[in-house]
């Protein structure tokens, strides 16, 4: 493919014979400046090339203005390109008499995006924020000891996120935004589920510190305590779980907290926070009925993406519930009871289908509660590792 490219070179510009490539360290054609312009030019045989020049590096760049097969024949126009920015004759022997070098490289592609020396153009920078998945996973072994356990969790399952999405507004009083629509899994061999209707936070830094604090140990100092507040609020939860004597589900119709961020990445995309509040409940079982409850929460979050393409990101939450129930103790039930949920994720993308990530997920966590009658109070622990799909998932957002 390398000849063919000479080959055309030398068709650019009438009578002049092709320049060889500038040697390189490896064999990979550079690629356009996305955010530069390009200008179009007819060889002897009409067809178009895509050409960048550097005043900087005396280098301008050519690639064919469509997507070429294995042997260099052109087949099919460029797809994500832009429009060129004349179409003219170029003037190579100018160039060239300027000092300039003509180097074959690849089209440019937008942000986020990438081409390979055919010019089929990929994506390879994924925001795991702004998405729809499904996901299958599995317990590779049985974690607890006593099989006849409800909580035991040697099954498969099924998690989704039908909307996921974060909106970031920067500036001077900094703002992201996240909503999450129809969220949760549900796990079969005994069926058990998990699942948000719908979920709304913020994070926000704030400029103007909460105090002043200056120190005269030594050089004057000043020591400045912001407090970075947010809000995070749930509605529409439903847990179900089973009991010895059938199911239990708990209706997490509202909750509301305020959140503490005690560490911030400069979008704001990766935090650790603390957050606490209340939140209104019912729980329904098939041999007491429904009884509703005043729930206080607190919980500690970490959500970190680890690198700026996206791929790898880390979730931590440990969160601590108690849920007071209104009505009167019965069949052993409690009035006050305690849940107490630890869960620690990684997911990591490791391809791509029609530039749709696939994502392998790791996650393992624990949980205690007396909540559920005929449920042993105890620590149980889980091991998941499954396969999620995204659709939409566009490039992370330019820093």
């Amino acid at each position: 493919m390398r000849a063919i490219r000479h080959a055309a070179l030398a068709a650019i510009a009438i009578g002049l014979p092709a320049v060889s490539s500038v040697a390189r360290a490896d064999d990979r054609y550079p690629m356009m400046d996305h955010d530069r312009p390009v200008v179009c030019a007819r060889d002897k045989d009409g067809e178009v090339w895509r050409i960048q020049c550097d005043p900087t590096t005396k280098v301008c760049l050519y690639a064919a203005d469509d997507e070429l097969d294995a042997d260099g024949n052109r087949t099919k126009p460029l797809e994500r390109t832009r429009q060129c920015a004349s179409e003219t004759e170029f003037d190579r022997a100018k160039f060239e008499a300027d000092g300039y070098h003509m180097l074959a490289g690849r089209a440019d592609a937008p942000w986020g995006w990438t081409r390979d020396e055919r010019g089929r153009v990929f994506q390879i920078n994924f925001d795991l924020k702004r998405r729809l998945y499904f996901g299958v996973g599995w317990t590779p072994q049985k974690i607890l000891d006593h099989l006849d356990d409800p909580l035991e969790n040697k099954r498969s399952k099924l998690d989704f996120g039908l909307f996921i999405f974060e909106h970031y507004t920067g500036g001077k009083n900094a703002t992201r935004h996240r909503i999450r629509l129809l969220e949760g899994e549900v796990r079969v061999e005994p069926f058990s589920s998990e699942v948000v209707v719908a979920h709304y936070d913020l994070s926000h830094r704030f400029v103007d510190p909460l105090l002043r604090i200056t120190t005269f140990v030594g050089e004057p100092q000043r020591h400045d305590l912001v407090l970075n507040l947010g809000l995070w609020t749930e509605a529409g939860g439903l847990e179900i779980h089973p009991t010895p004597t059938g199911h239990s589900s708990i209706w997490k119709h509202a909750t509301a907290e305020i959140t503490l961020d005690i560490w911030q990445s400069r979008k704001l995309d990766s935090y650790a926070r603390f957050r606490t509040g209340f939140g209104l409940e019912g729980q329904r079982t098939d041999d007491v009925g429904y009884r509703s409850a005043l729930t206080s929460a607190s919980a500690f979050e970490l959500d970190c993406v680890l690198d700026p393409a996206g791929f790898h990101n880390l979730k931590l939450e440990v969160s601590h519930e108690m849920p007071r129930y209104f009505s009167p103790v019965v069949q052993g039930g409690q009035k006050l009871a305690l849940r107490t949920k630890a869960k620690l994720q990684y997911e990591a993308i490791v391809l791509a289908i029609n530039d749709q990530p696939l994502t392998f997920a790791l996650g393992a966590g624990g949980e205690k509660r007396n909540d559920i009658m005929g449920v042993p109070d105890r620590w149980a622990f889980v091991m998941d590792a499954g396969l999620r799909f995204s659709l939409w998932a566009p490039p992370r957002p330019r820093s």
